[in-house]
This record gives C-alpha cells, structure tokens and sequence, in this order.
C-alpha cells in the first residue's frame, strides 16, 4: 500500500460507527519511528508531523538535538543522537503526538485514551490538557530525575503473569524486588536494583520463565522512588492544565481522571505505583471501545490489548524504522512482535478453550518510562 493510500485506507477500513481508544506507549519504549512514511500518509501530514516536531523543539533546552532533523530530515542521524539520555524518550513522545494528529486529520478521532506508564504525559497532551512544547518540558525533567534517582537498578520483563513473578522473586529472596508492570495476563514487568534484579532474573529462567533485562538505566514504578515523585511534582506543577477533551484512562490511577484532578500529580504517582494495564483496558471495552490503536511506533500496545481481550480490533499506523540500533526498553536477541505491514484494523479471533490466546508476548511489550 502506498504511503499516499494510507490515510484513506485507515478511514475506509474502519466501521462508522467505531469508537477508537489510542494507546500511547511508554516514551522511551521503540525503536525509531518512521516519521517520513507517515508524513507520506495524506497531503496534510507533511505539515502536521512538521508542526508537531517544532513544537517539541520549543520545549527543549538548548543544545538538544533538531528533532526534525533526526527524525525527519536525516533518520540516520538518529542512532549516534538517540545515545544521549532522553533523546529516545522525546522521540517516542513526538511520535504519539504525531500519530494523534494525523489520524485525526484523517477522520479518526479518539473516544479514549490509554497512557502507558509516560505515556500518560503524551495521551494528556493529545487530550488538550498540557501543550505540546509543555510535554516535551515534562519529557526532558522526567529522564533527568530518573536518571539521578533512579541510578543503580532497572528493569526485566518476565513472560508470566503477576503471581508468577512474585514467585520467581521469592525463589531469589529479593524483596527489594517488585512487580513495576503488569502489560499483558502473561507479561510482567520487574523493578529493583541491579544484583537483586539479575537475581530474579536468573531464578526466573532457572523455573522456566523466559526472563529478559531490559534496556532501562534505572528504577521506575518502585517504592524506593518515593520522593522523586514530589521532585518531578515540583518541576512541572507549574504548566497550564486545561480542560480534558478526550476520556484519558490511567493504568496506575485504575480510571479515567476528571478535570477535578491534579494531573501533574497524578503523572508524578508514576515514578513510584505499578502500572495495570489489562484491568485498564477491559474497562476502556467495557466503556464502548470498539478499536484499539498504537498512538506511537509499532505494535506493542495493540499485541497487549489482543493478549488481553481476546478478538480485540487494532489499527497499528505507524512502523519502527527497525534497522536502527534499539532504543529503548526492548531486550537484543529476542525478536519483537512484527508490527503489520498494512494499515487494517486486524482482528484475532477468540481463542479456543485449551489454546493460546495471542501471539506468544516479546520484550516490547514493556512498561517503563
């Protein structure tokens, strides 16, 4: 399908009366996105993936990397820039931004939002209660936070469900240990510090459980964050927060926020309160989403919404530019779910009693910041 096709085929292919619910990833959680094909993908995208890449860069402090360049003008740039912390962050959260913009000039708007872990600053922005350049404020403090608190631990995805993963932990005897991420009915994800960590791992993959390290350089969504949550709290209390325009459903909130609610508050509790994702995603089909699509690159969301309600509808818009050197929280050596090659909502039928109910889950299907 050419990329010229792609906005009508996204629009043709769905049912009038579908109720869309954008997912948006964590920043940080694929490889680059490809920002050319989408800018491809209808005459108004080129400017709308524009504007939004210069909004982003309003927000950045001097000296950070042109992001128009590295994602758009020159994508092979990308790779020696996404080396410096927070350059994939920013680039997961542009592409959320973008993807949300796109759609909707194409005629699909979103009924709900789901915000995956720091997703959550990229789906309160698409739903107009911070500004773009604000966003990317939020983005840039968040890693620099992280980064000094959080040093000294990190992550690992384990392919079982929570009780399983709390059993591999006390097989370790590593309390300090938790559950961070719970992405998929078959897919933790862990937070602790390095040796406790590597510790579960190892224990996991001892029992059976395919275990993975991911590439993320501290502790998310762990108890011992707390008071890095009041730090960050501090640094952006002061954006502007507007009314919601779109439901925004919170994995970590367990609802959709109101426009009574602290939002810079509620992204702060992200630092330190696990994300539950399958809860928050039957409760956005219970709500009347009919389609789940991937606010960002690839598929990992959409494959934990199929792994989660089986017959789920996705619409995946926007692929990785895979050849480029992982970024984020994907493990090396172990193969991602393949994002479609087309733009059709894909459909995987309910399972049957005894079989699987999805493609087996892969390490981008991860939940940290």
């Amino acid at each position: 399908m050419s990329p010229a096709a792609t906005s009508a085929a996204w629009t043709q292919d769905l049912e009038p009366d579908a109720a869309c619910a954008f997912l948006f990833p964590g920043t940080g959680s694929a490889a680059a996105p490809d920002l050319h094909a989408l800018a491809g993908s209808g005459p108004a995208a080129v400017r709308i993936v524009h504007d939004v890449l210069d909004a982003v860069q309003e927000g950045l402090p001097p000296g950070r990397p042109p992001m128009r360049s590295i994602l758009l003008e020159h994508p092979d740039r990308y790779r020696p820039a996404a080396r410096a912390p927070g350059v994939a962050q920013l680039a997961a959260y542009s592409a959320s931004v973008a993807v949300d913009r796109v759609l909707r000039a194409a005629g699909i708007a979103p009924a709900h939002a789901v915000g995956q872990s720091f997703g959550e600053i990229a789906a309160l922005v698409c739903a107009g209660a911070f500004s773009i350049a604000d966003g990317a404020r939020m983005a840039v403090s968040l890693v620099d936070v992280l980064a000094r608190r959080g040093a000294g631990g990190g992550m690992g995805l384990l392919e079982t469900g929570e009780d399983g993963a709390r059993a591999c932990i006390g097989l370790a005897a590593e309390p300090s240990v938790v559950v961070a991420c719970l992405n998929a009915p078959s897919v933790t994800v862990l937070s602790g510090p390095d040796a406790p960590l590597d510790h579960v791992l190892d224990a996991a993959r001892r029992s059976g459980v395919r275990a993975v390290r991911l590439a993320v350089p501290y502790l998310s969504h762990h108890p011992s964050m707390a008071g890095a949550d009041d730090e960050w709290y501090e640094r952006i209390r002061h954006y502007p927060q507007r009314g919601l325009e779109v439901r925004v459903h919170s994995p970590v909130r367990g609802r959709a926020y109101t426009d009574g609610d602290d939002l810079h508050r509620a992204l702060a509790d992200c630092i330190v309160k696990p994300v539950r994702l399958p809860e928050t995603l039957r409760a956005v089909a219970r709500d009347g989403a009919t389609v789940f699509t991937e606010a960002g690159a690839g598929n990992a969301l959409c494959a934990c919404a199929r792994l989660t309600i089986p017959g789920a509808q996705t619409l995946t818009p926007l692929r990785e530019r895979t050849h480029h050197a992982q970024t984020g929280k994907s493990a090396p050596g172990v193969a991602p779910v393949p994002p479609h090659q087309d733009h059709t909502p894909h459909t995987v039928p309910a399972p049957q009693p005894g079989t699987a109910p999805g493609p087996p889950p892969s390490p981008n299907l991860t939940g940290a910041p």
